[in-house]
């Protein structure tokens, strides 16, 4: 994405160390934020004054909550709307669900956290469909596994060796996302790898939910999670 007026920052977040991403146009005076966690409200404040950005959307890669935490406070002070896959609905709804044998009232009493969404603001992602924010188009890839809901991000025209992929926590540097969670499911998880992020080209630059960034290369050549598995046929 080489512009001079683009922004693109990695805030790392909460006892996850979820990475929340801002991209933004400086000249445009726009922003998209993705996946805001813990303590992100405050954080994510502060990067879209001192940018001179207003944030468009909050886009979620899916619906856990480590990823969505700081969406509620978000949405409504940035007056923003939310996209989600549709199928992560249960967890916008209640983020506890995403945690095995999670208790009523569990994120309150566990994290002091009281989950009051704004859903008037909540609009559904679909595989496939083209965003346009920002200045960027960012095509939604429904990838699950990880969550029957969960999305990865691509930036960039078809034909552009310069591609990124915001990969959420499908593809990590070294590994990939866990899927022993609440309707998690591996041969999903693999099927998604193989239609998703193996056809990509081995330059596109991969900006995971956790940990540091990498490449489609460097993964297709060294994760152990991928090695085996080729293109899905067809």
């Amino acid at each position: 994405m080489p512009s001079e007026h683009r922004v693109v920052e990695s805030l790392c977040l909460g006892l996850w160390q979820t990475n929340c991403y801002l991209l933004g146009d400086r000249e445009l005076g726009t922003a998209v934020v993705i996946d805001p966690g813990q303590g992100g409200h405050p954080v994510v404040r502060q990067r879209l004054e001192a940018n001179g950005l207003r944030c468009e959307a909050l886009l979620l890669t899916h619906g856990h909550l480590d990823h969505l935490w700081a969406v509620p406070e978000l949405a409504r002070e940035l007056d923003a709307p939310v996209l989600l896959h549709g199928d992560d609905r249960w967890l916008w709804d209640d983020p506890a669900a995403g945690f095995a044998d999670a208790l009523p009232g569990a994120l309150e009493a566990q994290f002091g956290l009281r989950w009051e969404p704004p859903s008037e603001r909540l609009q559904a992602l679909r595989d496939g469909m083209t965003l346009r924010l920002a200045g960027l188009r960012i095509e939604v890839r429904h990838t699950p596994g990880h969550t029957p809901g969960s999305c990865v991000f691509l930036l960039g025209e078809r034909a552009d060796d310069d591609r990124v992929l915001l990969s959420g926590d499908l593809l990590f540097a070294g590994s990939v996302g866990r899927t022993d969670f609440p309707r998690g499911s591996w041969a999903e998880q693999v099927a998604s790898l193989q239609r998703v992020v193996l056809p990509l080209a081995d330059a596109t630059q991969v900006l995971p939910g956790h940990g540091p960034e990498t490449t489609v290369g460097a993964e297709r050549r060294s994760n152990p999670y991928l090695a085996g598995l080729g293109p899905a046929a067809g």
